[in-house]
């Protein structure tokens, strides 16, 4: 039985590979490279090679941990090649494998708005906008929902939202929980009382 050591690496192991599944879903592949580099040799060379195998050939893939990401790949590429059911049946599989899957839910969701089902295509867009509030093309996509619905007001709130996203920095993430880490502004009166300080301790230097 292991001891405490080895369940915490466990549990770091599980929070890192639950990191490394939400740089997939924003298809942040380069980023997702860069933090296997972090893993173990085992993992590190099956993370790097799931990567390699998304990007080149990603029928053979045959890794569960990479098996929603696959789908919206293969689901991306069918709408390319005008193949839209075997898409929509992708992105479908894709939502079943990984119901957080923020992509799978927003191409699925354009699908339905090409199809002029617009109602179904917003509450698509409405749940993928829960899971990814910061997607740009999310946005995008939500603006041109809303002018085909012909509200005007919402339709612009989101454009602004999307070139907003698109300008912005892109966030400074926990290595651990893949969330914007929080930032804390440093207030004047703490600034006062260093310079304060600061001029103390040089006024009395011996």
């Amino acid at each position: 039985m292991g001891g405490v050591k080895d369940l915490e690496a466990e549990a770091l192991s599980g929070e890192a590979l639950l990191h490394f599944q939400r740089l997939l879903r924003r298809r942040d592949y380069a980023g997702a490279r860069a933090y296997a580099e972090g893993f173990p040799e085992g993992e590190r060379e099956r993370l790097l090679r799931g990567l390699s195998l998304l990007e080149e050939d990603p029928e053979a893939l045959e890794d569960p941990l990479f098996a929603a990401e696959k789908e919206v790949v293969l689901g991306v590429k069918a709408v390319r090649e005008g193949r839209r059911e075997e898409a929509l049946e992708r992105f479908q599989k894709a939502l079943e494998l990984d119901p957080l899957h923020h992509r799978a839910l927003t191409n699925l969701g354009t699908l339905h708005l090409e199809a002029g089902k617009l109602e179904e295509a917003l509450a698509l867009y409405q749940k993928a906008l829960r899971l990814s509030p910061e997607d740009p093309l999310l946005h995008e996509n939500l603006a041109a929902l809303y002018k085909r619905k012909g509200d005007l007001d919402k339709m612009v709130a989101h454009m602004k939202r999307a070139t907003r996203l698109r300008m912005a920095p892109p966030p400074s993430l926990d290595p651990l929980t893949g969330k914007p880490r929080r930032r804390f502004p440093v207030p004047l009166w703490a600034w006062l009382l260093l310079l304060a300080l600061l001029a103390y301790l040089f006024l009395h230097k011996p």
